[in-house]
């Protein structure tokens, strides 16, 4: 699919052909990138970098600039939401993916995408509607953050583990995510980018913004270590807690355990064996023992 901009009211339109006008960018699969790679140089670079699509990067040429971008999904879900390649000149922009989810995505914001100057600007404003809405996104993880904490004081549940270890592996994507996208927008800021970018401080504008959904991807990084370590410490206090009960009853039934072994040893000599009032003294000693200790342990407020 290729895209051009109306002369009329300058609103970027898509088409099938384009006939005489030149298209401002084109969408195109791996094959039809193939077609024409003898008007692209640096083709073979293009082409090792869409063999495996893992993060997002911007590497510049002389006549060009080309990368990839990665852009995971605003879910739980690990699988991207979009991945392509691009190749950026002083006069075109190609995005290289054969999926297909790319051109949907660009027709559902091609409105968006107007008032362009150079192609470098058209990648800008496709790259600031990748980011568009994260903030949103963001703020939904620290909601679920704080329902977590609120569950941890009545006692926690039992899909915490999990839950907590999706928003972790997430937010760990994400962060590295900024991260590229930040420098990828410092890149643009260079020298070495100066034919192609019209206006650095567009993409300083948006390397910042990328910087900062770092930070907040951090913030809640940190909120989720802190997380777990209440939760740890609340769990590691209710095993201490009943320790502490198990070893009150093991305390308790002490003395009335080495009684019950001491006069079941049936020795013939046990002279309280014989006697008729032995087994009531025994039974009253207990009991005297037990009160003794109920009253010990009340008064160390152990109970």
């Amino acid at each position: 699919m290729q895209y051009f901009i109306d002369s009329k009211d300058g609103s970027l339109q898509a088409a099938q052909n384009c006939g005489d006008r030149k298209p401002f960018f084109t969408v195109m699969s791996t094959a039809e990138f193939h077609e024409c790679k003898e008007q692209l140089p640096y083709y073979k670079e293009l082409l090792h970098c869409l063999g495996s699509i893992r993060y997002c990067k911007a590497e510049v040429f002389k006549n060009c600039i080309i990368g990839t971008l990665r852009l995971p999904q605003k879910s739980e879900q690990r699988s991207p939401q979009l991945s392509f390649g691009f190749y950026l000149t002083g006069q075109s922009l190609l995005f290289v993916e054969d999926v297909g989810d790319l051109k949907l995505w660009v027709d559902k914001r091609i409105g968006m995408l107007q008032e362009l100057n150079s192609p470098a600007q058209l990648l800008l404003q496709f790259m600031e509607q990748m980011i568009e809405d994260d903030v949103l996104y963001l703020s939904h993880i620290e909601s679920e953050t704080e329902k977590m904490e609120e569950n941890i004081g009545s006692g926690g549940s039992a899909d915490f583990f999990p839950l907590l270890t999706k928003h972790r592996q997430k937010l760990s994507e994400l962060n590295a995510y900024y991260e590229q996208l930040t420098n990828i927008g410092e890149l643009f800021q260079s020298r070495a980018c100066s034919s192609f970018a019209d206006d650095t401080q567009d993409w300083d504008k948006f390397a910042y913004r990328a910087e900062r959904l770092q930070n907040h991807v951090q913030l809640l990084r940190e909120n989720m270590l802190q997380l777990r370590e209440l939760y740890q410490s609340k769990q590691d206090a209710r095993q201490n807690k009943i320790m502490g009960i198990l070893t009150i009853v093991t305390t308790f039934f002490l003395p009335l355990t080495l009684i019950t072994g001491w006069y079941g040893m049936n020795f013939a000599y046990m002279p309280e064996l014989k006697w008729r009032y032995g087994y009531p003294v025994v039974i009253l000693v207990a009991l005297i023992i037990a009160v003794v200790e109920f009253i010990y342990f009340k008064r160390k407020k152990f109970f």
